[in-house]
């Protein structure tokens, strides 16, 4: 094991750093070079294993594939027993679930969150108390960022599981997004219908361009407007562009999402503020921060450019 390097670093992250560091301790003559410093070639081989493993991690048909079942943890940080009789055999039945074996890890947060988010969310409609209610927020902000990472991927690639379970993969997102803060369909129609095709450009209603990004009121408008208006601007967009049905579903599904936080709220108040209304809020700001990092370079005088109005993320912990 390298110094100083944590274990519980994802594989893919020791296989560079251990790459990294036999080329530092080459470079300073620690130790014995492995090849001869004079050959163009030195050290190249074990470049080339590194980075046919990093290949194999993500490669279904290699024998090193490792599907990602947890985000927590990797297979080598899980013990034996538990990977033997618990992980494995899930492993093996979700892959026949999931429509690649690479999406295990999205089969794992759909049976997490009908679980745990739904029960505890139907059981504060029917018995409410703070302390739950309190516990169910923290629990909600907590799951927020990684469900909406599984729908992301699961509005550009149509779906996650297998064809077979096509309609419970059409069900789960109505039955999950109103509990992680999301209006049914809205992050479909705005994220792939709207945002992808202007790119943050100027007719993007998510646009930065239009803002001083370093100036807090720039920034406190940008999310305010967006919070307080996107239900209508965004069917007003698709209005305008001509695409009168997905203006009306677009409406549609905002509005019957309004609907329904009206009507539970007629049942238990207290229950909706903190099952359906404090995570919309709260997603909805959360995603406006995160669009506004992600596009705070943006290129004034060439705004479509996707190079000139990017940014690059060299590692994330």
């Amino acid at each position: 094991m390298i110094p100083h390097v944590h274990p519980f670093l994802t594989q893919p992250d020791l296989v560079v750093l251990s790459n990294l560091s036999r080329d530092i301790q080459t470079a300073n003559k620690s130790e014995p070079p492995l090849l001869s410093q004079d050959d163009p070639k030195t050290n190249l081989p074990d470049d080339e294993a590194a980075v046919q493993l990093l290949t194999d991690f993500n490669d279904e048909t290699s024998e090193n594939f490792q599907p990602t079942v947890f985000t927590g943890w990797d297979e080598k940080d899980i013990p034996k027993p538990i990977q033997r009789y618990l992980v494995q055999p899930y492993t093996t039945w979700a892959k026949r679930i999931v429509r690649r074996p690479t999406d295990v890890v999205f089969l794992t947060h759909i049976v997490i969150y009908l679980t745990t988010s739904l029960p505890s969310a139907l059981y504060l409609f029917h018995s409410f108390s703070w302390p739950h209610a309190i516990f169910h927020w923290i629990m909600q902000g907590w799951y927020c960022g990684s469900f909406t990472l599984m729908l992301h991927n699961h509005i550009h690639n149509n779906g996650l599981l297998a064809r077979k379970y096509s309609r419970f993969d059409k069900v789960w997102p109505y039955i999950l997004e109103p509990l992680m803060g999301h209006t049914w369909d809205s992050y479909y129609y705005h994220h792939v219908k709207h945002h992808h095709v202007e790119n943050n450009g100027p007719e993007d209603l998510s646009s930065t361009i239009r803002y001083q990004r370093d100036e807090l009121l720039h920034f406190l408008h940008y999310v305010a407007r967006f919070v307080a208006l996107i239900w209508i601007e965004l069917p007003l967009y698709f209005w305008r562009k001509n695409k009168k049905s997905l203006a009306l579903r677009t409406l549609g599904s905002e509005l019957s999402s309004y609907a329904f936080i009206g009507l539970m709220a007629t049942w238990n108040l207290r229950a909706t503020i903190f099952v359906l209304v404090i995570p919309l809020v709260q997603m909805r700001i959360g995603m406006m921060v995160g669009n506004w990092g992600q596009h705070a370079l943006v290129d004034e005088v060439e705004p479509d450019s996707n190079f000139r109005s990017s940014i690059t993320l060299i590692d994330v912990p």
